[in-house]
């Protein structure tokens, strides 16, 4: 058989139904700036468009897509949706659920769920904790992790049978003309499903990461 060229591999897309759902997944994706576009990035987007024109079952269907990603802001977003519909349990637990540190300017959100809380009964905050328990079986931290490392393994490039595999010799010619190695994709993912990191998916970058990629460029330096 003959072997792919290891010098020029294109990205290949495969859409893949999760055998625990009933939607196709979402692959793999990049913006002009070489970034992938995480998936919960893709449905908090895709959320917010549906709210703004009108389609809120959508929305709340997007929301709770970029949730079980571990998607903070889409959380704060399902709750406030409860809160409309005067579901207060429903919407305390979910507030429930928030790491607030991992929001900006969450103080919003901290006014709103005190005011919550001082409403309700203390029956009505036994069931939302009750609620959050059950709902931290899919959207806490753990489960969270392993929605994001099934994402990864529903992924499919030419050149291996193995999904979840990035070839170190995978190259991804974009659009934009931007050139993504494989050791560049296998590192955007894997910090995307190990050290997940809620952002707005506007291209800001951690000292951690500039922190990385100073080190492995100076490890390639002559002494």
């Amino acid at each position: 058989m003959k072997r792919p060229n290891p010098m020029r591999l294109l990205l290949f897309f495969c859409l893949t139904s999760l055998i625990n759902s009933g939607y196709a997944e979402y692959g793999l994706h990049f913006d002009d700036s070489g970034q992938i576009i995480k998936p919960d990035q893709y449905h908090l987007a895709k959320g917010l468009k549906d709210d703004k024109d009108g389609f809120r079952d959508s929305a709340l269907k997007h929301f709770t897509q970029a949730a079980e990603f571990g998607n903070q802001y889409a959380m704060s977003l399902i709750a406030l949706y409860h809160m409309q519909d005067k579901d207060y349990v429903t919407a305390l637990a979910w507030f429930k659920l928030l790491d607030l540190k991992q929001i900006p300017n969450s103080d919003f959100l901290k006014a709103i769920m005190s005011n919550l809380i001082k409403i309700s009964q203390p029956e009505e905050i036994k069931a939302a904790e009750k609620l959050k328990t059950q709902l931290s079986e899919t959207y806490g931290h753990y489960p969270t992790l392993l929605r994001r490392e099934a994402w990864k393994n529903s992924l499919k490039f030419t050149g291996t049978h193995i999904k979840g595999y990035i070839p170190p010799f995978l190259t991804i010619q974009l659009n934009s003309d931007m050139t993504v190695t494989g050791h560049e994709v296998r590192r955007q993912v894997d910090n995307f499903v190990y050290d997940y990191d809620f952002s707005f998916g506007q291209g800001h970058v951690t000292l951690d990461d500039i922190e990385i990629i100073d080190s492995e460029e100076n490890q390639k330096k002559p002494d």
